[in-house]
């Protein structure tokens, strides 16, 4: 896997997910941050960010993608990071942003609890 960022959308039970690959510079989170708000209902959703295939983030790529969790955070929409590798992790706790940030490990887990909200 190169360097190149992909951005990808799909949908699991009405969430949407966004697959990103590649390394994330500031450029990169500009296109990060227009893709999710182009294909994006805005609804009273959550949706996931799936750094899975991200290997490289820099701090302004991080300052963008907080400003974009801040922005719909306003509309009452959650941005959470998935699959989050230890570097990047580390860079987060490092930059203080850990706390603006939610997380979700596993997509597998993830699944069963919305699984389980649906049938409450």
């Amino acid at each position: 896997m190169g360097d190149k960022l992909k951005i990808t959308k799909r949908s699991i039970k009405g969430y949407d997910f966004i697959d990103i690959s590649g390394n994330i510079k500031l450029e990169g989170s500009k296109e990060i941050v227009k893709f999710v708000k182009k294909t994006t209902g805005g609804k009273d959703k959550d949706i996931y960010l799936n750094f899975d295939g991200v290997n490289y983030v820099n701090s302004s790529a991080l300052s963008m993608i907080l400003q974009l969790v801040r922005d719909l955070s306003s509309k009452k929409v959650n941005i959470l990071l998935m699959n989050v590798n230890e570097k990047i992790l580390s860079l987060i706790k490092i930059a203080g942003l850990h706390n603006y940030f939610k997380f979700v490990s596993d997509e597998a887990a993830l699944i069963q609890r919305i699984d389980k909200e649906d049938t409450n």
